[in-house]
């Protein structure tokens, strides 16, 4: 194997290893310890955050509707936070490394060595 084959072979493994990183589902820890998904590098899923806040609000609106005096916290204030910073860094990773993979790839293929100087010049025929 020649060493631009090997070198075009390496990225093309960068390069997918990338898409699939990004394709993978991303999931982050609020600071109340609930892990909650957030979706993947190529699209942002909050319905689970959306879900559970949607469930903290029933929950303590049914408790004041009851006369209960008390609330519970919510504990879904982080999710935002905890997500954004997960996709950022799966984000940044993900197009990071596919970028340099495929131009990489690119490069091996189109870029040619130049011509060795001790070598004859090819006949013409």
């Amino acid at each position: 194997m020649t060493p631009r084959t090997f070198v075009a072979v390496a990225a093309l493994a960068v390069a997918i290893g990338a898409l699939i990183l990004l394709g993978t589902t991303v999931k982050a820890t609020a600071a109340g310890g609930q892990s909650v998904v957030c979706g993947s590098g190529f699209k942002t899923d909050m319905s689970q955050t959306a879900h559970d806040s949607n469930v903290n609000a029933l929950t303590n609106a049914y408790a004041a509707d009851a006369g209960a005096g008390w609330a519970l916290p919510d504990r879904t204030e982080g999710y935002q936070v905890a997500c954004d910073a997960a996709l950022s860094l799966r984000r940044g990773f993900g197009w990071g490394l596919l970028a340099v993979g495929g131009l990489v790839f690119v490069g091996a293929l189109v870029v040619r060595r130049p011509e060795q100087a001790d070598r004859p010049p090819a006949a013409t025929a």
